[in-house]
């Protein structure tokens, strides 16, 4: 033992050194036949002391830890020699082998000093071996180090957080006694965490991931997202999608209260391809191809173990929410009770702080709670799902962390989806884009990595990813949209669902794929706003309130499948913000923009291709007007009547860059036309954004210039 460790009080600090071994020894509680036993007393005081010299809360004499003697009844067999839980020591007095009960007392003293101070940040394998370092019970042992396939092998038993058994203990030694181990509390050696890999570092033990629920695109990740762990009685979201028959209101309870019980009387409901389709995401899962025969396979397919002490499924976080995004999808109706988690008596998060609840019931959220524990009852790996709002989901989140349950996620997922509902605001999450007519329905191909499955009156693939073909003119023949296709009744155009980053992606790239900087920091945020907001652009029986995919909106197609570019870059709600005001002060309820620029361009059409073109056998006179609100018109005479058009169809119908500046008559046989730019002349021009953003305006204010200056 190594005596220097002591040695931490200077002699200046003595009356302090001599209050905390006073404290430590009032902090251990001996009973039973250990009662009497002095030596076990001063070990344990002397363990204590050593902890706090390196910076463990230790156990006081308002708070002690008790210590009692082992029977062999019960989980404590002959082969344990010590055990722990929180405040409570059981030692067998004569342990087999060569080390003492005093060697075991410093082993288990070491646990309850860490629940103290760690907090669960440690791993159960991390702590044990810790504990061995500390207790002593290493010194003199020697052992070669553990091959490849012995790691691999005790790896794979972690990601199954399984409990540790004598062959693991056995491994740890061998690692522990040839490390050496931090002084700092709650740290693991470099050499292990190399060793162990993702099971040990900090970003393996909490992570979470946010997606969009139409379209499956990640918005927001930390930490480990490769790791593979089960996913507890998250598991139960699938399994109830896969029932054919179900009363969402009870369903909806069970689910909340998470009653492995009676969802498994479900079980005469349940479709087992359908389950396996939904967990199809999910690589290299082991559920069986048929219906399981005992009844513990059964609970395994809501998240328990197995018989042998292993999981049907281990995933991935993104695994994880495609699946879970598929299920709710899939039963929309099904899932709404979870919203009442945290409320209904019973359900897992009734316990929680009612701060955090409210932040959950703000934004109408559905929860579950997804928990893996030891075989004594330990928690290993919490997950919590989230999906708001309730009445028509468009986010999914989901938080995970080892060593606590999914409930104890509550505090730290309430901070982040406060800072989301910031981030992410629910009334701009989505877009609806009214797909060209001439992309037909038999053309929504996915792939089989990627399988489809049909809502109520939509589909959607597990990915989220469609390829479509289109024999549209000037649509790409071949594109690939995320999101969900809806179908309206009869024969109704179809509408894609995706998430407004998808579609501002898509549109920058056709519309104005060279901005750069703060011009296109401010083309992004016009195309978000009117993703958005443009709804009413179309109101027709079977539009469904979305945007066309054409020039007469905002070009979108989607992007080519060679198209391995990143996003544009984020949505900058605050220059949102800033629109929302200028179009309230400008009466605009949708943001135009154009190519622009100031090149001058001429034109000169035949009067026959002119009277074809409007169905007029005659034209006498044609006359541009601009009214004082900035509009501008044309006029159309005729022999027996006049016609006014807004310049933007004259222009589009004449195909002519932008809305003439000038208008002539040619003898009578042609009509001359002279412009500068190309476009409409309304809102913002792409060119002018470019040369402001080039002599340093910023985003703001090249949205002033455009939608503030007089039309």
């Amino acid at each position: 033992m190594n005596l220097r460790r002591f040695n931490f009080c200077g002699l200046a600090k003595r009356s302090s050194c001599g209050f905390r071994l006073y404290d430590a020894g009032a902090a251990i509680l001996l009973f039973g036949l250990f009662s009497q036993h002095a030596g076990l007393k001063q070990t344990g005081t002397a363990a204590l002391t050593e902890l706090a010299a390196q910076g463990y809360q230790i156990p006081n004499g308002q708070e002690p830890v008790r210590v009692f003697p082992a029977l062999t009844q019960a989980q404590f067999s002959t082969h344990h020699a010590g055990g722990w839980r929180p405040g409570s020591i059981y030692l067998r007095a004569e342990p087999e082998g060569d080390i003492d009960a005093s060697v075991y007392l410093r082993h288990e003293l070491f646990h309850e000093a860490s629940f103290r101070t760690c907090g669960g940040r440690l791993p159960a394998w991390a702590e044990e071996a810790a504990a061995m370092h500390f207790s002593g019970e290493l010194v003199g042992f020697e052992s070669s180090p553990p091959s490849t396939i012995e790691l691999q092998d005790f790896q794979t038993r972690l990601q199954q957080s399984q409990a540790l058994d004598n062959t693991d203990r056995q491994l740890l030694k061998r690692l522990a006694a040839n490390t050496v181990w931090p002084d700092t509390p709650c740290t693991i050696p470099t050499k292990l965490q190399a060793l162990l890999g993702n099971n040990s570092g900090p970003a393996g033990s909490r992570a979470y991931l946010l997606i969009s629920l139409p379209s499956a695109r990640i918005l927001a990740s930390s930490g480990n997202q490769d790791i593979r762990l089960p996913p507890g009685s998250l598991l139960k979201i699938p399994y109830a999608a896969a029932l054919q028959h179900a009363d969402p209101e009870t369903l909806g309870k069970e689910l909340a209260t998470s009653d492995t019980d009676k969802l498994l009387q479900r079980s005469e409901h349940y479709q087992h391809p359908r389950y396996r389709l939904l967990l199809s995401a999910i690589k290299g899962n082991s559920v069986p191809p048929d219906k399981p025969q005992q009844p513990q396979d059964w609970r395994a397919l809501l998240g328990e173990r197995k018989t042998d002490g292993s999981f049907f499924v281990q995933a991935t976080l993104p695994e994880l929410a495609l699946t879970m995004r598929a299920a709710l999808l899939s039963q929309p109706d099904y899932f709404r009770g979870l919203s009442q988690n945290g409320v209904l008596k019973g359900s897992t998060l009734e316990g929680q702080r009612t701060a955090d609840k409210n932040v959950i019931q703000h934004i109408q959220a559905m929860v579950k709670t997804g928990s893996v524990t030891s075989a004594d009852g330990q928690p290993q790996v919490g997950h919590l799902l989230v999906a708001w709002p309730s009445p028509h989901p468009v986010f999914l989140a989901i938080f995970r962390q080892q060593g606590l349950r999914g409930a104890a996620l509550l505090p730290w997922a309430a901070s982040l989806l406060k800072q989301w509902q910031d981030d992410y605001p629910v009334d701009l999450a989505t877009v609806r884009v009214r797909l060209l007519t001439l992309t037909p329905r038999n053309s929504w191909e996915a792939s089989a990595e990627c399988p489809e499955l049909p809502g109520s009156d939509s589909r959607f693939s597990l990915c989220g990813q469609y390829r479509l073909i289109s024999s549209a003119h000037g649509s790409r023949p071949e594109r690939l949209v995320n999101g969900i296709l809806h179908e309206p009744p009869g024969h109704g155009p179809a509408v894609l669902e995706t998430d407004t980053l998808s579609y501002t992606d898509a549109v920058i790239n056709a519309e104005a794929p060279a901005l750069t900087g703060e011009a296109r920091a401010a083309m992004r945020a016009v195309i978000a706003w009117n993703g958005s907001h443009g709804a009413h652009r179309h109101q027709d029986k079977n539009d469904s309130g979305s945007l066309c995919d054409t020039t007469h909106c905002m070009v979108f197609m989607g992007k080519l499948p060679t198209d391995k570019t990143a996003s544009g870059g984020d949505i900058n709600h605050k220059l949102l913000k800033w629109l929302d005001q200028l179009a309230a002060a400008n009466q605009l309820n949708w943001l135009p923009f154009e190519i622009g620029g100031e090149q001058a361009w001429q034109q000169q059409i035949s009067s026959a291709t002119l009277q074809a073109l409007f169905k007029e056998n005659w034209i006498l006179d044609i006359r541009r007007e601009r009214r004082k609100d900035g509009g501008r018109f044309v006029h159309l005479y005729y022999p027996e009547h006049e016609e006014t058009l807004s310049c933007e169809i004259f222009r589009n119908t004449l195909k002519l860059p932008s809305c003439p500046d000038t208008i002539k008559s040619v003898d009578q046989n042609a009509w001359y036309f002279e412009g500068i730019g190309a476009g409409h002349g309304l809102g913002l021009s792409i060119l002018r954004a470019d040369a402001l953003a080039a002599h340093g305006r910023s985003a703001e204010e090249i949205l002033e210039d455009a939608y503030q200056r007089k039309r």
